[in-house]
């Protein structure tokens, strides 16, 4: 998985500059001054400059005060080669990682848990046992990726054992069990070393404190109160909601990864959703106190969470928060088997840019990615 560190300052695309210079009147008074007219990227030129073979959809929202796009490129279905549409539904990867960290901020915010207790407050000590240092880890240190235990994405015989019985559901026991025996990648609350075990262990934490699947909740504290009608948890509330095909090039052919996907629920990748719904809760999280109080805010990206991961960027609970040349960039991508997304929100101009591609981690594929953001961050003057 990519975190939203990932943003490159490396510019692919830049908006173009037109001088153009006004005549003089008839009565021959001096000529105007010349004008700078700054044409807008054609943002649905640049997606569908970016479909390929690689590449075979492609969904783009881009919403500030001044102008509003949505817009899809390319097919959502390869085989049938349906269009894709601005409504589909993807699997968004680890950027829903903010979900599950915003229902564990709740629960603190009501003392219902407590963010810096150890994880034996919680988890079974036969499992602890088997990830080092456990006795030391914390709630918090888990949301932002400094607990160092190893992420489960680096066992190659998970998707060995994924690809062998897609029929399979697995939840967050499940993919724990990947990471169990291994060496830690640093000492507890060191450094920034980005896991997914992290957030399965937080999710197996949530269903410890509510006594039900954290799925319930999530839907009940934000999916229902923001309308997000098109956001389901995957693997869960399957009943609710289809993901469009995912691919994956794997042993010469194309994979979808759907079905695959779909029968697992990890807190690590916890909802589907829509570029319009993702856009709307990103800037719910960060402008709404009617949604999100100041105080869980705090707690979320506050002084006591934000921990460095490289320059001018900083992940507090499931949040990256970036600084781009004096812009305050939030957000956090999402990229796996299949799918690969990102959404930002930048709260001094009011501006989301969410898109998704259905492709995985091929290089063509992430260099569309990287390609597309860099293009709009260009024109917006923030790269």
């Amino acid at each position: 998985m990519h975190p939203f560190n990932n943003l490159k300052s490396t510019l692919s695309c830049t908006a173009i500059i037109l001088l153009l210079t006004a005549c003089g009147s008839e009565s021959g008074s001096n000529p105007a001054p010349e004008k700078s007219v700054v044409v807008a990227l054609d943002y649905q030129q640049l997606i569908e400059s970016k479909i390929s073979e690689n590449v075979p959809g492609i969904i783009l929202l881009v919403n500030t005060p001044e102008r509003q796009f949505i817009g899809s490129a390319g097919v959502s279905d390869r085989d049938n080669q349906t269009p894709m549409q601005t409504t589909d539904v993807f699997s968004i990867q680890s950027a829903g990682k903010v979900i599950t960290a915003l229902l564990a901020a709740q629960l603190h915010d009501e003392a219902l848990l407590n963010l810096d207790d150890t994880l034996d407050t919680w988890l079974p000590l036969e499992l602890l046992d088997q990830i080092q240092y456990s006795e030391q880890i914390t709630l918090r240190q888990l949301l932002n990726h400094t607990s160092g235990i190893v992420d489960y994405n680096k066992n190659e015989m998970l998707l060995q054992d994924v690809l062998a019985s897609p029929e399979v559901q697995r939840g967050n026991v499940d993919l724990v069990h990947y990471a169990l025996n291994k060496t830690a990648d640093a000492l507890p609350g060191v450094d920034f070393h980005y896991s997914s075990t992290n957030y399965a262990l937080a999710g197996m934490i949530l269903d410890s404190v509510l006594g039900y699947h954290n799925a319930i909740e999530i839907r009940a504290r934000i999916i229902d109160p923001l309308s997000l009608n098109s956001t389901f948890s995957l693997g869960y509330e399957n009943h609710m909601g289809e993901i469009i095909p995912g691919y994956r090039w794997y042993q010469g052919q194309y994979v979808n990864t759907a079905p695959i996907i779909s029968n697992i629920f990890s807190s690590a990748t916890p909802v589907a959703s829509t570029v319009t719904d993702l856009a709307f809760f990103y800037k719910s999280l960060i402008t709404d106190t009617d949604f999100v109080s100041d105080n869980i805010r705090e707690l979320m990206w506050g002084a006591a969470s934000l921990v460095p991961v490289k320059a001018n960027n900083d992940a507090g609970l499931g949040i990256h928060k970036e600084n781009v040349n004096g812009t305050i960039l939030y957000g956090h991508d999402g990229s796996g088997e299949g799918y690969i997304t990102q959404n930002i929100y930048i709260e001094e101009t009011d501006t989301s840019i969410v898109y998704f591609l259905n492709c995985g981690l091929s290089d063509e594929c992430v260099t569309a990615f990287y390609a597309i953001g860099d293009a709009i961050l260009t024109e917006l003057k923030i790269n």
